[in-house]
């Protein structure tokens, strides 16, 4: 059997979209009638009345109603099949092949703002778009407006689906809901059929002992955030803003929000990994991977009570101590300078708003000899770093606000002395004024042109702002606040990565309408801790994690903690999050640190993590993670959440959502611990893979289907045991040669555990580094390869058998 890594990696990348796919796309149908339109694709028949004005949805293999009585508008019940129908169109984008049906309803509803009545003659008529895909089981739905010629209006609120029965007629049991957490707000899978929750939702249960699941939520985003409401198992979606979207007279809108609706997918890891693939697919998002750690300058003080080291020149320091520390021999390292000066220390002003050399100097954060961005840029450059700074989105300088009133909202500063605290301004910046944005491309460009390379967004909140002001009138709350982030991609470039705090501070919800623009949201407040809770926070969001936002729960140290607890952190930070921020100082690491922190990288490129498979089992904290690799190779994580040592364990084949890896019961497997260096034994399919393990403590577990050749079962480089340390994996069994290449580090032994599978002997080769093999004590059919060498290579070696 012969296979390549990158081909691998391609499986990796493309598993979640395949799944989707059925080996032949029937097109999707459409039929309208006097009394119902009727449109299906392989997987969902949806059924819309118009004399109830209401739709349902059908799952075509079972022939079982999934969803039913959802009302087209609140309030309005009747439809006429000749006005009703807008448009119906095929159509082809980012999702696929399909077809679209828009209708128009001539509005009564409460959630159009005008000055006129609403029964007049020539009212608005909402605009609602049903949509189906060859290849997909989910219903796409849209809305928008058809406004007469005679005033302006605003949209603020839309409701395609309300009033919809789930899983009618059926005695749903042990329902099970899970939010669609963004930034801080917390994840959790919690008990029952009622759950309010921002951008997304899903329920799982069981009926007549069989799987049922529901995930629905947002898809595109532009203008709006998007709330998910289920009531005693009743199901509202609603599109919703502050200010709204402003109609011209006789102007037809179509948002660009969607919303997605799969009731038809029963396994709920399935069922959410196609959503988040769609997520990405519909909005353009393709977050970087941050294959590097970043040092916080503020958090190395100020979380960790170390001297502070936030100036330019302490972090070019902190940089020289990384590369003394041997830490660069593995990845780069990021180093964030945070201009963070409030406004209570000068009168009011900062360098928010300014954004340039002389007020980052004004203000000590740049230095000498790097009193320059473009000097600091480059000197974290020639270290093997990369530059990232720190912008505070909405609390302007008061001397800035002087300077330019008309880039603040209202072009209005009389407020600008009031006293307030310093991330609730009273003036704040217009990121939709024309002026204004010709300053911040500007700053972007000349920054990028510097060698910027990422942006912390501090206190996002501060710009979204409910009570409107913007320039662009035509410009939504959600609208605006993306422009922020709009700005910045544009300005510093597609490979910049982009960092959105979204802590949900002052009271605005933690949405995803920065989806496809930003890198990162994080998801917990100032904090060094490593707490379960935060593991949990993020893993709930599997689906989304490294598809459409990588996700992290701020700055950790990896000092003055046990090796156990260092090396469980680092392990569950890597699985569940996108990316690692450090608030170490590089003077603490010792080699052990070093050692241990250089296991994570470099960061696996695929845009998948690993599933919670205990997530639906009633437990607070999920303790079994299953990324996988291939069908025959899955890494899983054991992580004790508990307050005392407890045997922690999953099944190797099974139900997945019954905690169990769902691999071949037929088959057996090898599996290999990392950290501890152990082999777990070759284990039938129908068995527990288990271990013992002490609280916020880990073991991570390499589980490979036993094949009839020699194999690679770990390595001693990294955590992925082989995964992104090894390439070329190739058995040639006319020679009997296992060979491969090993990306073997200066000075450091790489080993290659091998299972022998019953063939004897190996004669060790290899290009680039010394070889040599050694057995390995738990068992004659294991066996060790030894590469060294005194630089970095990628070396190519070879086992050859009798």
């Amino acid at each position: 059997m012969k296979y390549l890594h990158t081909l691998l990696a391609l499986f990796f990348a493309t598993s979640v979209a395949c799944a989707a796919e059925p080996v032949e796309l029937v097109p999707v149908s459409l039929e309208i009638e006097k009394k119902e339109a009727l449109l299906s694709n392989d997987f969902v028949e949806v059924k819309i009345d118009f004399i109830s004005g209401t739709y349902s949805l059908t799952n075509r293999e079972t022939g079982e109603m999934v969803l039913a009585g959802a009302k087209i508008l609140p309030g309005w019940n009747k439809l006429s099949t000749s006005s009703s129908i807008e448009s119906e169109e095929d159509i082809v984008d980012e999702l696929g092949k399909g077809k679209r049906l828009t209708l128009a309803i001539l509005n009564r509803s409460k959630y159009i703002n005008s000055s006129f009545a609403a029964n007049r003659p020539s009212t608005p008529q909402r605009l609602i778009s049903f949509t189906l895909y060859e290849s997909r089981p989910a219903l796409v739905l849209g809305f928008g407006i058809k406004q007469p010629q005679w005033f302006r209006t605003r949209l603020t609120d839309a409701s395609p689906l309300s009033g919809a029965q789930v899983f009618p007629g059926k005695k749903l049991e042990n329902p099970m809901t899970l939010n669609g957490a963004a930034g801080a707000d917390l994840a959790s899978v919690i008990p029952g059929l009622s759950r309010l929750s921002p951008n997304s939702l899903m329920l799982t249960c069981t009926a007549e002992g069989k799987r049922r699941t529901l995930v629905c939520g947002g898809l595109g985003n532009k203008e709006f955030g998007k709330f998910v409401s289920l009531l005693d198992g009743i199901l509202e979606i609603t599109a919703e803003d502050p200010i709204g979207r402003l109609i011209d007279p006789g102007q037809t809108y179509i948002a660009e929000d969607t919303f997605y609706i799969d009731a038809i997918t029963t396994d709920p890891f399935v069922a959410l990994e196609k959503y988040g693939w769609a997520m990405r697919l519909a909005n353009n998002a393709d977050p970087n991977v941050y294959d590097f750690p970043v040092l916080c300058g503020w958090g190395v003080g100020a979380l960790s009570n170390l001297p502070n080291v936030n100036n330019s020149a302490k972090l070019v320091a902190e940089l020289e101590l990384a590369v003394k520390a041997g830490l660069t021999k593995y990845t780069k390292v990021g180093i964030r300078l945070e201009p963070d000066t409030y406004n209570s220390k000068d009168n009011g002003n900062t360098e928010q708003g300014w954004w340039d050399d002389e007020h980052w100097a004004k203000y000590k954060h740049l230095v000498p000899p790097y009193e320059t961005f473009a000097k600091w840029c480059d000197a974290i450059v020639e270290r093997g770093g990369v530059p990232y700074t720190y912008f505070q989105v909405g609390m302007p300088s008061d001397d800035y606000a002087e300077a330019f009133p008309g880039h603040m909202l209202f072009n209005d500063i009389s407020q600008l002395d009031l006293k307030h605290s310093h991330n609730r301004p009273y003036v704040t910046f217009d990121y939709t004024d024309p002026g204004f944005q010709k300053h911040m491309r500007a700053t972007w460009s000349r920054l990028r042109k510097e060698g910027m390379k990422g942006i912390k967004f501090d206190y996002p909140e501060t710009g979204w702002r409910p009570e409107g002001g913007f320039e662009d009138r035509y410009a939504t709350t959600n609208a605006a606040y993306r422009k922020v982030y709009e700005l910045a991609r544009e300005g510093l470039g597609p490979d910049a990565v982009l960092d959105e705090r979204n802590l949900g501070e002052s009271g605005r919800p933690c949405l995803e309408v920065t989806a496809g623009i930003v890198d990162t949201q994080r998801t917990w407040a100032d904090s060094n801790e490593f707490l379960p809770i935060m593991i949990s926070n993020d893993i709930l969001r599997w689906y989304k994690n490294r598809v459409v936002f990588n996700y992290y729960p701020d700055s950790k140290v990896v000092h003055g903690i046990s090796a156990g607890i260092r090396q469980s952190m680092l392990t569950m930070v890597y699985l569940s999050s996108g990316r690692i921020d450090l608030a170490t100082s590089f003077s603490l690491f010792t080699p052990e640190i070093t050692h241990d922190f250089s296991r994570i990288y470099p960061h696996y490129r695929e845009p998948k993590t690993a599933r919670p498979l205990d997530a639906f089992t009633e437990i607070e904290n999920p303790q079994v993670y299953d990324l996988e690799l291939t069908p025959d190779w899955h890494q899983i994580a054991l992580y004790n959440t508990g307050e005392e040592a407890a045997v922690i364990s999953t099944s190797i084949s099974g139900d997945p959502v019954n905690n169990a890896v769902g691999l071949d019961p037929a088959a057996k497997y090898h599996a290999y611990e990392f950290w501890s260096d152990s082999y777990l034994g070759k284990l039938p399919g129908t068995a527990q893979l288990k271990r013992e393990i002490e609280p916020n403590h880990c073991a991570m577990i390499s589980l490979r289907k036993v094949q009839p050749n020699p194999q690679v079962l770990s390595t001693n480089r990294h955590v992925l045991q082989g995964w992104v340390d090894l390439a070329n994996i190739d058995w040639d069994s006319d020679s009997k040669t296992l060979s491969g290449t090993a990306k073997v580090i200066e000075g450091e032994t790489f080993k290659i555990v091998i299972a022998r599978n019953g063939l004897k002997g190996g004669k060790i080769s290899a290009e680039g580094s010394t070889a040599k093999l050694e057995a390995h004590p738990a068992s004659d059919d294991l066996a060790v390869i030894i590469l060294d060498s005194p630089k970095s290579v990628d070396s190519g070696w070879q086992l050859t058998f009798q």
